[in-house]
């Protein structure tokens, strides 16, 4: 698919993107314009130091400088491999004046997974935090052909932060709003991630929309947790730069700390991605619970269960969205409608609609698949990097096909109900069955499995693997589980294991997972948590 801008038909005419013209809707673009605009103005916040839009402009085109320095140009792939931080900011809006493309990759990511998105992403240099992360990439180094350099933090990359400051005499031509600003890969459904070529205009038009549905204003203090290898942590910062708010940048969400900083912030505004809401409501009441700063939370999902509760509680809003990365926020609720269980209605710049197979669109109260296509093409994304049948597969008919089943009631709000895609949605991840079907598959002892969501107490789901023994091999769940807590990024190592004989199988001899599914957890099912583990970051722990 290739798209165009067409000018005179982009449907963005209202709020702070109204106000940008075109040639300047691209990621490096919006941050000079801020920066003449309210230079002295707070961008973010770290650690408790303040940072203005003019000093992070400034560090930014010092950063751009000395990886030009380096043979990055327009073009070149660089992947980033680091902790939510400024030096992770500082190399993305960087990378986007120059015109290099940015790669973001997973934290996780070891071995196989993060060679394969190093790989298939065609990555020139990699900028890594110094540790685990930088080791993991020199680990694959010699399988990725087209990775000739790495950069490390602290290390080689300080001295890109400590250059000389920039007097813009090296400076080209910025980038197009229509050109690709990032790789950023999916989790995968049937196969294996896919990265979706997302444009300046359209990562942009992301922090627009946010700011939009959250009635995001200077007065604004939004918290930011999001790795920046996730739109969400993408289009929180877009949408602070584009509105003037304050950006309280932190690497984690403390869920137990989270409303006394709330307080020491003045947070008015923050995501709450996957179970976040879920543990929020599960901590014990306390009588100041409502006597809080915050003024509106983005929730994906907002869980229509707590939604009432959760409002009244804590004295709030709850608004969500509906999208992807391959589209942008398409469906969403507002700040003067509550709708629980919906996605809400509509985004007026996009043409949403509900289908049959055939592509017709289903009558109210009937499920179908959503596909999205807008007037201004570049609101999506371009496809997907170097896979063109991917690609044609699903944007056919001049409109994106999302995989996912929703009916549309008879006011126009639309009510997820499944993804068609093979895919586990955990804590507000989406994670590729093919994924750890094949890392669960290393494991010497097992022959094959299967991968599916099981339902969790936070809300989504939990992975659950079904897996057959080798013939003679020895193995047990807990056995299964200590090895991938090595072997897997944290966030898919199974928490539910059941070891089975076979398969369920159609005739064609494809697995049966709608069976699985339905079967549910049993009383032969391993469960991590009940049995004294907790997964986290650096490993499992004994809770027991």
């Amino acid at each position: 698919m290739t798209a165009t801008h067409r000018p005179g038909t982009a449907p963005v005419r209202s709020g702070s993107l109204a106000a940008i013209p075109f040639v300047e809707r691209s990621v490096g673009a919006v941050l000079e314009r801020a920066a003449r605009i309210r230079p002295d103005d707070v961008f973010f916040v770290h650690d408790g130091v303040e940072h203005t839009v003019a000093a992070v402009n400034a560090q930014v085109d010092v950063v751009a400088d000395g990886l030009r320095a380096h043979g990055v140009g327009t073009g070149t792939r660089v992947g980033l491999l680091m902790a939510t931080s400024p030096e992770y900011l500082y190399g993305w809006f960087a990378l986007a004046k120059i015109g290099a493309v940015e790669v973001p990759i997973n934290t996780a990511y070891r071995g196989e997974l993060l060679r394969h998105q190093l790989e298939r992403a065609q990555v020139e240099l990699v900028i890594a935090d110094r540790g685990g992360l930088h080791d993991a990439v020199e680990v694959v180094r010699a399988e990725v052909p087209t990775l000739t350099g790495t950069l490390d933090f602290p290390g080689r990359y300080s001295d890109l932060l400590d250059g000389p400051q920039s007097d813009g005499t090296s400076r080209e031509a910025g980038p197009d709003p229509s050109d690709v600003a990032c790789v950023l890969y999916t989790s995968g459904t049937t196969g294996p991630s896919k990265g979706v070529l997302v444009t300046h205009h359209q990562q942009v038009a992301f922090g627009h929309f946010f700011a939009e549905i959250t009635g995001l204003g200077a007065s604004d203090v939004v918290l930011n947790y999001s790795p920046f290898f996730h739109i969400s942590g993408k289009f929180t910062t877009l949408g602070c730069l584009l509105t003037g708010a304050t950006m309280i940048l932190r690497s984690r969400l403390s869920i137990e700390r989270f409303w006394d900083e709330a307080r020491r912030y003045g947070i008015t505004v923050f995501v709450a991605i996957g179970g976040v809401c879920h543990m929020l409501h599960g901590r014990a009441p306390r009588p100041d619970d409502a006597d809080n700063p915050v003024r509106v939370v983005y929730a994906v999902p907002a869980p229509a269960e707590i939604y009432r509760d959760f409002e009244a509680r804590f004295g709030l809003k709850l608004v969500e969205a509906y999208g992807s990365t391959e589209t942008n926020l398409i469906v969403n609720s507002s700040l003067a409608e509550s709708l629980p269980g919906a996605c809400g209605r509509p985004n007026p710049a996009f043409d949403v609609r509900v289908v049959d197979d055939a592509g017709n669109d289903v009558p109210d109260g009937e499920s179908g698949e959503v596909v999205v296509s807008s007037d201004d093409p570049l609101l999506l994304s371009l496809g997907y990097d170097g896979l063109p049948d991917a690609t044609a597969t699903a944007w056919r008919g001049g409109r994106f096909h999302t995989g996912d089943r929703a009916v549309r009631d008879a006011s126009g709000a639309l009510w997820f109900k499944d993804r068609m895609k093979d895919t586990i949605r955990r804590r507000g991840e989406n994670i590729s069955s093919y994924e750890v079907e094949r890392l669960v598959n290393g494991h010497t002892a097992v022959a094959e499995s299967a991968a599916v969501g099981a339902p969790s107490e936070l809300g989504e789901e939990e992975v659950r693997v079904v897996v057959v023994l080798r013939d003679g091999a020895e193995a047990t769940p807990e056995d299964l589980y200590l090895h991938y807590a090595q072997t897997m990024p944290y966030h898919m190592v199974p928490r539910f294991i059941d070891i089975v004989d076979e398969l369920p199988r159609t005739p064609t001899d494809k697995v049966e997972k709608y069976k699985l599914r339905t079967s549910g957890i049993g009383a032969a099912t391993w469960d991590a948590a009940d049995s004294g583990w907790r997964m986290t970051r650096d490993g499992p722990v004994r809770t027991t």
